[in-house]
């Protein structure tokens, strides 16, 4: 047993037991790069990121100052007529508006008793952008003014089927009772035409 280097006595039970084997350490040849956390940016890429948005910035920006430049490529029969287009525009614009809006008043009566608050929600950094429309159900919504009400009830509705009141037997119950024990065929010619 002396000559065995891995079999060795355990001192708690006094028995003789193995050694557990050394572990053998594991190389790897080609280390695996380990995968960022998600939502993980570089910061080399978020540089370049940052430098490629400030290039397109100064490109839109140099994109919109020639106008200074276009304006005097046109004649002034051509500025002219650019004004005119312009203020044409927002005329029609703004009469498109108004008919939207008396079309949304008539639909919302509403409205009309809250004109002003109406005027003053439109005028809104935020509302401006809306349609009239879309700005008129939020407008009422806000206000608790959209719920629909039951229309007005005209009267009592009318009774469907069943309008004809049975005719009043011409004869009396005991004559009934008689004719049904006595005479089947009259008693049920007299139900079938509905006299009795």
């Amino acid at each position: 047993m002396d000559n065995q280097p891995d079999v060795t006595p355990d001192p708690s039970t006094g028995t003789i037991g193995r050694q557990p084997e050394p572990a053998h350490e594991v190389i790897a040849e080609n280390p695996q790069p380990q995968k960022p956390p998600k939502g993980f940016v570089p910061y080399q890429a978020l540089e370049e990121e940052r430098s490629k948005r400030k290039e397109l910035e100064e490109r839109l920006n140099n994109l919109s100052a020639p106008s200074a430049e276009l304006d005097e490529t046109y004649s002034d029969e051509g500025k002219e007529l650019r004004g005119e287009i312009k203020s044409l525009h927002d005329k029609l614009r703004s009469i498109e508006r108004r008919e939207t809006r008396r079309e949304v008043e008539s639909e919302y009566p509403a409205l009309r008793d809250k004109k002003e608050d109406f005027d003053a929600f439109l005028e809104d950094e935020e509302n401006k952008r809306l349609s009239v429309r879309k700005a008129a159900t939020l407008f009422l919504a806000e206000q608790n003014l959209l719920a629909s009400e039951p229309p007005a009830r005209m009267g009592l509705e009318k009774p469907t089927g069943g309008g004809s009141v049975p005719p009043e037997p011409k004869l009396s119950p005991e004559d009934i009772r008689k004719l049904m024990q006595t005479d089947w065929r009259t008693y049920e010619k007299l139900v079938r035409e509905g006299k009795i």
